[in-house]
């Protein structure tokens, strides 16, 4: 069970993401959106996406997806 409540139902948010990171302007920015894609799900990639934000989603069977400018897994970069 996840510990990140879900607003709009009010029980632990569905388990679709492990973890989320994302990089936005400021450390409050990035925590509020991570915590937003978290919530939102299978549809957080896209949304993440619109709004241009580089992130790396974590599913919890350990498959990752990275979005924007996130480097990709095993790409070498920092």
């Amino acid at each position: 069970m996840h510990h990140i409540v879900d607003p709009a139902t009010g029980v632990p948010a569905v388990e679709y993401w492990q973890t989320v990171t994302v990089a936005a302007a400021t450390c409050v920015d990035a925590n509020a959106v991570a915590t937003a894609a978290i919530i939102k799900g299978r549809s957080a990639l896209s949304w993440l996406e619109d709004l241009g934000l580089s992130a790396r989603l974590v599913r919890v069977d350990g498959s990752v997806t990275v979005s924007g400018a996130w480097p990709a897994e095993g790409s070498g970069e920092r």
